[in-house]
């Protein structure tokens, strides 16, 4: 019993226009459906509060990836980007990096002293207040 249609062999036996036909066929099918996932997603996650879930209560912070600025603390941070996906901040004299891993989590960690390195997970919409920071560092 056959699954496919086409054998391999067949497949090359066919005129060029038939296999080009099928290639292209496959490829558009192909950049259609990991287009839709997100694998070639090209803009910045929407502005959110994340949160430190492993302390009580969370620890959380707001980004704005837009604008480039990042609440925490209660205090407003201009956001540097190095990467399309990587920014960078400093508090107090220390260097810190905010790194997007997906539109639902961003990793925080101080280049300065590198004891410091925690994971945010995004708080449902529903839950999240946009913070008025008390102060601006830059």
């Amino acid at each position: 019993m056959k699954v496919f249609p086409i054998s391999f062999s067949n497949f090359f036996s066919k005129p060029l226009e038939k296999r080009l036909t099928v290639a292209i066929f496959f490829s558009v099918t192909f950049v259609v459906f990991f287009s839709q996932c997100g694998l070639f997603y090209k803009g910045v996650p929407k502005a959110g509060e994340f949160c430190y879930v492993l302390t009580k209560p969370p620890e959380c912070l707001y980004v704005d990836f837009e604008s480039k600025k990042l609440t925490w603390n209660d205090v407003e941070y201009t956001l540097e980007e190095k990467l399309r996906m990587d920014y960078f901040f400093k508090s107090n004299g220390e260097l810190y990096e905010l790194t997007v891993s997906t539109v639902n989590r961003v990793e925080l960690k101080n280049l300065t002293t590198k004891n410091f390195n925690q994971f945010y997970m995004r708080k449902k919409d529903k839950f999240v207040e946009i913070p008025t920071p008390g102060a601006k560092h830059e």
